[in-house]
């Protein structure tokens, strides 16, 4: 280690989170003044979100610190739960008994008859949820269930959730409506600016009594720069900066080992699209787009148009309606077809004619990398990946799961995700699509930077049903369930059939005959083999028809 070369007893930039490296930003001490004013109204949810290394640990910990002594604190760290096993934590927290096949109505019993006790002693109860993105809704909603006991002027359980930005996508599903509008407070964590990149260094060093000025002000806006002002990625920069300092035998880092820092660091790591576009803001650039004027136009008999320069959106959320209306020129039958030219922007509203631009065959062309394809896919999940990243072993590092395999465009609606697609011209190599939409009368891909919808008979002839998608497992784990098994994954298994069937919720965790029969019901229902197995294609189909996070084909109607 260089603590020694640097005269110092720890390093610096341990992302080990430890008080005494605690810095606080402009954007942190509003997360957290934002925070402690929630708790001290009447309302029962706050809300904390920010990307993954912002520092919303930071800021937690920050706040239980300056919550007031007559406060009681139950933190979950690891929100993976049902709802059965949520309430078993909850007391375990509080310091509540319970029997141990205690049913949800005597584990919410015993929280009610702690909260009065709590209250009736002068003391506020309080739940922190960290990585809160993983709740399932179920879960989310047994929490607003247990925020329903209040007095007449304030709530007896309040809740703070703190999450990556999925969580706020979560919060907008329908059957979580009535716990959306009881959050009262929500904040979202942004970046560090380049100012406080600089502060947040030298801070850290002080904070360890380093004598020298290892880190000049041009190389502090180098780091804010690569690391996109994420606290995490600060201390991995420098921490290897310094290590290599110290082998080059100088104290002070040159511009060189901070680019060999940064190259050895981030190639490992994974940005994201939002994070991206916040980094801009807060450094006063341009956010990123794809974008340009709308267009549209009749290519080929079989049907081509072009939505040109539409912005790939960074989730499901941001898909934008289509608000432009165009006749076609006339239908081109040349075997290539022929992108348009676009309308001027005070035309996009308006119903115009377009002629021929550009030639089909470069746009195919550019289409000739998978991998091109794939940053696509996870631009579209919210996830801004590199080239050299942009391919199935990165999806586990976001609690993702790539799926490769064989399917009907039917199917592929029932699972409604985005899909990437191989699709082959005749005598030419495959070229590489994602599937964005289906209509009536046209299926929409991205394709080299733009939106096109192409009749069903064209898509067809150059489709052989290959796909890969990328889906979130239930719990973090993608494989089937079967029969005779147990857990906590037979138990969501079961409630979600049970919820989906509408029949009475089951808390049973062993996969039985009667799961075995749920299963089968609603595999024959949805159109899939009734194996009785919940492998990967039915969890998909599932996680559709529950309508959970994420991108989705028909995003009009999501």
């Amino acid at each position: 280690m260089y603590t020694d070369y640097f005269g110092i007893t720890e390093s610096p930039f341990s992302i080990v989170p430890s008080a005494r490296f605690l810095y606080l930003s402009e954007r942190h001490r509003e997360a957290l003044t934002h925070m402690l004013a929630s708790l001290s109204g009447g309302g029962g949810f706050g809300l904390l979100t920010g990307e993954v290394g912002t520092g919303k640990t930071t800021v937690l910990r920050a706040l239980v610190s300056r919550l007031p002594q007559e406060t009681q604190v139950a933190i979950i760290l690891n929100p993976a739960l049902s709802a059965h096993d949520l309430l078993a934590t909850i007391c375990d927290e509080l310091g509540v008994d319970y029997p141990e096949d205690a049913s949800f109505k005597v584990l919410t019993d015993r929280i009610y008859q702690h909260l009065l006790t709590n209250h009736s002693a002068g003391k506020q109860t309080l739940l922190l949820v960290d990585e809160a993105q993983h709740l399932m809704p179920d879960v989310l909603e047994q929490l607003r269930l247990l925020t329903n006991l209040e007095t007449d002027s304030r709530k007896l359980l309040k809740v703070v959730l703190v999450g990556q930005p999925e969580l706020q996508q979560l919060l907008q599903q329908e059957r979580l409506r009535q716990l959306a509008q009881r959050i009262t407070s929500r904040y979202h964590l942004l970046p560090l600016t380049p100012e406080e990149v600089d502060e947040y260094i030298n801070y850290r060093l002080r904070a360890v009594d380093c004598l020298y000025k290892v880190f000049e002000p041009a190389l502090t806006r180098q780091i804010a720069k690569a690391t996109h002002g994420i606290p995490r990625l600060i201390n991995l920069v420098c921490d290897k900066a310094m290590l290599l300092a110290c082998q080059q035998s100088t104290h002070q880092v040159s511009k060189a080992i901070v680019s060999q820092a940064c190259d050895e660091v981030l190639n490992w790591q994974l940005p994201t699209a939002e994070l991206q576009s916040a980094s801009n803001a807060v450094a006063g650039g341009r956010t990123l787009r794809w974008g340009g004027a709308l267009m549209l136009g009749a290519l080929l008999s079989a049907g081509i148009w072009y939505w040109q320069g539409m912005p790939i959106p960074s989730s499901a959320s941001a898909t934008q309606d289509l608000a432009l209306t165009v006749s076609p020129q006339k239908v081109i039958t040349q075997p290539a077809p022929q992108v348009i030219k676009a309308p001027e922007p005070e035309a996009v509203k308006k119903k115009v004619l377009i002629d021929p631009l550009a030639d089909w065959h470069q746009l195919v062309e550019q289409s000739r990398s998978e991998r091109q394809a794939m940053q696509i896919l996870y631009r579209l999940w919210g996830y801004e990946t590199r080239l050299n990243e942009a391919n199935c072993e990165t999806s586990s590092r976001i609690d993702l799961s790539c799926h490769q395999s064989k399917s009907s465009l039917e199917q592929l609606s029932i699972i409604n995700r985005p899909v990437i697609l191989p699709l082959k011209e005749s005598g030419q190599p495959e070229f590489y699509t994602v599937l964005y939409a289906l209509n009536d009368d046209s299926v929409e891909l991205l394709l080299g930077g733009k939106r096109i919808a192409v009749g069903y008979d064209w898509f067809n002839a150059r489709w052989q049903q290959n796909y890969t998608l990328l889906w979130r497992p239930p719990l973090g784990d993608k494989s089937a369930i079967r029969y005779g098994q147990q857990g906590p994954r037979v138990q969501w298994l079961n409630q979600q059939l049970s919820l989906l069937l509408g029949e009475p919720v089951s808390q049973a965790g062993r996969f039985d005959q009667v799961l075995l029969d749920k299963l089968r019901r609603f595999q024959r229902a949805q159109g899939l083999a009734a194996d009785g197995i919940a492998g990967p294609r039915t969890l998909m189909v599932i996680d559709s028809a529950l309508n959970l996070p994420g991108p989705t084909l028909q995003p009009e109607k999501s």
